[in-house]
This record gives structure tokens, sequence and C-alpha cells, in this order.
């Protein structure tokens, strides 16, 4: 699937490939040997032509076969936040996390619809959720946070950055320069 989700696949090629998954999709139906990875990967194809309701009608069927898996809740959830339909966005991306509380891509993907929401603080606030998931992992890997800041994911970092920004908080610039997750929280009354 990895390499279906490639960009390299444009115009023909794209709708050939959907084509053939469009059939294997039939097939499925025919035999009801339902299949989510065939509907995950149709819907993929289906987001990379900007096919958003499509999208959302496969990774629906996914999780109606798969309910307890993450990954298609939050490919639903992109699916709808593509289509700007953020609400739906926002709860297949908790649902998502209610299965994998830990699921850094899906907390920042709530962010990220929490900004287009211009809920800024609720973004900053699932940012750094994301941020102190992706900490704690560290440490219970037993590496140094303190000497492998710079591991962090640069993505979560500059999104909270414009978040703040947005916010008006430029006071919260340094903290985030520093990537200083514990005055961050502070700041949020948040834990880390």
């Amino acid at each position: 699937i990895e390499e279906i989700t490639s960009s390299r696949i444009r115009g023909m090629e794209l709708e050939m490939t959907q084509e053939l998954f469009l059939k294997a999709v039939q097939q499925n139906a025919l035999s009801e040997n339902f299949d989510p990875d065939v509907q995950e990967a149709l819907g993929v194809l289906f987001n990379l032509s900007s096919e958003y309701d499509k999208a959302v009608d496969c990774f629906q069927a996914a999780v109606q076969i798969s309910p307890n898996n993450a990954k298609l809740w939050n490919r639903l959830g992109a699916s709808y936040a593509n289509g700007n339909k953020p609400v739906d966005a926002v709860g297949a991306y908790q649902r998502a996390l209610e299965i994998e509380p830990g699921f850094i891509r899906a907390r920042y993907n709530v962010g990220v619809v929490c900004i287009n929401l211009k809920s800024y603080k609720e973004a900053a606030e699932h940012l750094l959720l994301a941020l102190n998931h992706q900490a704690t992992s560290k440490q219970r890997a037993g590496i140094n946070i303190e000497n492998n800041q710079s591991q962090m994911s640069d993505t979560l970092w500059s999104t909270l950055r414009m978040t703040i920004s947005l916010m008006g908080r430029h006071g919260l610039q340094d903290h985030v320069d520093k990537r200083d997750l514990e005055s961050l929280n502070k700041e949020f009354g948040m834990q880390g």
C-alpha cells in the first residue's frame, strides 16, 4: 500500500490503479469476503485524486470490517478533513485516539483541524499532548530526552510555534525554540 500512496502515481496510471482496486472490491463483494486492506488502498487512491467523498466511503467500509483499527480511523479523519468536513474529521480522529491513545499522528491531525477551526488553545493542547506522548515513548525506550530533543518531531514543534503565534502568545516562542516541554506544559496547565 505504501508504494501505491506514492505521489508518483498520477493521471492515467492513477485511474488504471483505481479501476483495478474497484474490480477487487467488486469481486470481494460477490464472494462476501470483504478485505479492509483493499478498501484502505482504494481510499488512499481516491485521496490522491482528490475524490474525498469516495475515499470516505472506502474508509467507512473498512472501519465497519475492522472497527478497532486506529490507522483506518485516522485515514477516515484525513479524508473528512481534506473534504472540508472538520467536525466529522475530529470524530474519526477521536475514535482513533480512543483505540490508540498514543497515536501521535492522529493527535497532530486533531491539532491541525483545531487550527483550521480557529480553536487555537485546543490546537496547542493537542500538539503538546503529541509532544508529551513522544517524549514519554522515548523515556520508556531509555533515550535521554535532554540530549535528544533535536530528534523530536520538527513538524509538531513548528506547528505548535505557528499556533502560539496565532494565539498572540509571543512570549512563549522562546519555550518553543528551546523545545521546553516542561514550561509549555505549565503555561497550558498540562502535566507532562
